[in-house]
């Protein structure tokens, strides 16, 4: 199994129930299939197709979840960036990854617009934001939503992370598709967890451990995730409460924060 089929078989399985909850919206498995669909024709019309880096920097969103299990779909590897680069860190990333497409919000565009003569072949900037009538928002709405995913073995490459580069430039990091089903598997059975779990979502999705722990494992498991972009431990304890969390995996300085509060 791969990555794309994951999304696949969990959106079949439960169509109506929620996988994404967001500043109070929700959506359900069947629309997140149906937008991932829709972007996936989107960057093949690009010209994208399997083995190509497609780079994302978007804070833990619904368009992140989007945009990673598209470009899993149709084969790409994703680069996942922190929303904090600067244009200089930005540059290298983009640059040294070969990428090709750069998915990011709006306010963010100006950083890609200062760099972009320098890159040879990042030539397609998707933007998003919370507009109807954003390109992204466009994009998903608009379809087609029908596809035939590409063919994807599990040692395929799926992911590009950057180490923090403490001695030098950071270096890309590559993940497979068994890399991260392997792990999502492992929380799944460590947690105990099933589709009737309620995750909350605060480390970053950019980072391997975020995504496969709180974006990955939840969905493969059919069970909602609770995206939070920012948060105090006020607004952590005020979702836990709301929402019915029922799952949690973050980093110890968390958990001893909300100890101490």
């Amino acid at each position: 199994m791969n990555l794309g089929s994951m999304i696949e078989e969990s959106c079949s399985r439960f169509p109506e129930r929620i996988a994404l909850i967001h500043e109070g919206k929700r959506i359900t498995y069947a629309e997140l299939n149906r937008a991932v669909n829709a972007l996936e024709n989107h960057l093949k019309k690009l010209g994208i197709g399997k083995g190509d880096h497609i780079s994302i920097m978007l804070p833990n969103s619904p368009d992140f979840v989007i945009s990673y299990f598209a470009a899993q779909k149709i084969g790409a590897v994703v680069v996942t960036i922190n929303v904090m680069s600067t244009p200089y860190e930005l540059h290298h990333f983009l640059h040294n990854s070969d990428s090709k497409v750069f998915i990011t919000v709006t306010s963010s565009a100006r950083r890609y617009e200062e760099i972009k003569d320098k890159l040879p072949l990042c030539k397609h900037l998707i933007l998003t934001d919370e507009k109807e009538d954003s390109q992204f928002r466009t994009i998903v709405n608009q379809g087609p939503f029908e596809l035939e995913t590409a063919g994807i073995d599990g040692d395929d490459d799926a992911v590009m992370i950057y180490t923090s580069g403490l001695t030098g430039k950071p270096l890309g990091a590559v993940l497979t598709h068994n890399n991260l089903m392997t792990q999502a598997a492992l929380l799944k059975v460590l947690g105990d967890g099933d589709e009737n779990d309620r995750a909350l979502a605060v480390i970053p999705f950019f980072h391997s451990f975020g995504a496969a722990a709180n974006m990955i494992a939840i969905l493969k498991s059919g069970a909602s995730t609770v995206l939070m972009e920012r948060f105090t431990l006020d607004t952590i304890f005020a979702a836990i409460q709301n929402e019915k969390v029922t799952y949690i995996c973050a980093v110890p300085r968390l958990f001893l924060g909300m100890l101490f509060h």
